[in-house]
């Protein structure tokens, strides 16, 4: 009984890994689309740039998240997405500018905003489905 339970539990587990391995890549996906229609890069090289940036972002949002735990009795749901949105701008922004360092960084920050946006709409319909 004990291992069928075991088994169960690992299998729930793995689900809900491979579900948010294809979120990510589904923003991933998302992001590298935003990133070649504003001619930042083709699209090989915009998929790149987005995977090094958003598997940043959610390592660091991930130990964020476990550290700040704290936050979140303290602060509205909404202004944990505007807090987590702000930090992820942060640092895929800096992290486009590392990766594309002869664009603009204007057009950077722009781009960079613009394609979070649009996964943080992504995301929060996921999250009220």
């Amino acid at each position: 009984m004990n291992t069928l339970l075991l088994d169960v539990a690992i299998g729930a587990t793995n689900s809900v890994l491979w579900i948010l391995l294809l979120v990510l890549l589904l923003v991933i996906l998302i992001e590298a689309v935003i990133i070649s229609l504003f001619r930042i890069n083709n699209f090989g090289k915009a998929f790149l740039n987005s995977s090094i940036v958003n598997v940043v972002s959610t390592v660091i949002g991930y130990l964020l998240n476990t550290r700040l735990d704290f936050f979140s009795e303290k602060i509205s749901s909404t202004e944990q997405w505007l807090i987590l949105f702000g930090i992820t701008v942060v640092i895929e922004g800096l992290m486009m500018m590392v990766l594309n360092s002869k664009v603009s960084k204007g057009k950077l920050w722009l781009v960079t905003v613009i394609m979070n946006l649009v996964s943080y709409i992504f995301l929060y319909v996921l999250s009220i489905i």
